[in-house]
């Protein structure tokens, strides 16, 4: 993603040189402006004011706003699909510990919120967004058949991928939609578990 017509930070290394240190500060600013405002509301200038950077620094890096938020998605977003085991799919209370850690956050709601913003706003977005949710519902898809083979079977189960899809989908409506009526994460916990085992 970064800028190949500039030489800013060449020849410096991802170990801990200066570069390093701005960029972590524009990504670091650039997290908490798409969490707070949204990705619509959000402009490079005010960023790089949060991140005490200069704007040569963003486009140093970056050419488009877009890259800079799938770049803190892809390095700061915590997924819940990476973020759950086979193990927690079959207790209640630890689904519903994931999900708090998922959902409660606010930078984290914030930026997934963002990001979906930006994705039905940009093309290149709403392709990477396709491919990273296919390999989040595959993985999740893999933990719950996991899951599955420590149980008794039953003949009445929903395919593993069908059971992701909904997991997926319940844990984006909890993080980036207002939860007025909504069933709380306990309810929601225990639904993903009955679907899973």
């Amino acid at each position: 993603m970064r800028n190949p017509n500039s030489d800013s930070g060449q020849g410096e290394t991802r170990s801990g040189g200066r570069a390093d240190a701005t960029l972590e500060r524009l990504l670091a600013g650039a997290q908490a402006t798409f969490a707070e405002r949204g990705y619509a509301a959000s402009n490079i200038h005010e960023i790089c004011a949060r991140a005490k950077v200069g704007i040569g620094t963003f486009y140093a890096h970056f050419e488009h706003k877009r890259e800079l938020l799938q770049q803190v998605l892809v390095e700061r977003a915590p997924r819940l699909a990476a973020d759950i085991s086979a193990d927690d799919l079959l207790d209640p209370a630890r689904i519903a510990a994931r999900l708090h850690k998922s959902v409660d956050d606010p930078m984290t709601s914030g930026l997934w919120r963002a990001w979906h913003e930006a994705v039905l706003e940009e093309t290149e977005l709403e392709r990477f967004h396709s491919t990273l949710y296919v390999e989040s519902a595959k993985h999740l898809a893999d933990m719950v058949a996991g899951a599955r083979s420590r149980v008794a079977p039953r003949a009445d189960r929903a395919d593993p991928a069908l059971v992701a899809w909904t997991i997926l989908t319940l844990a984006r409506e909890l993080g980036i939609h207002d939860r007025t009526n909504a069933p709380t994460v306990e309810q929601v916990a225990e639904l993903i578990w009955r679907l899973v085992v």
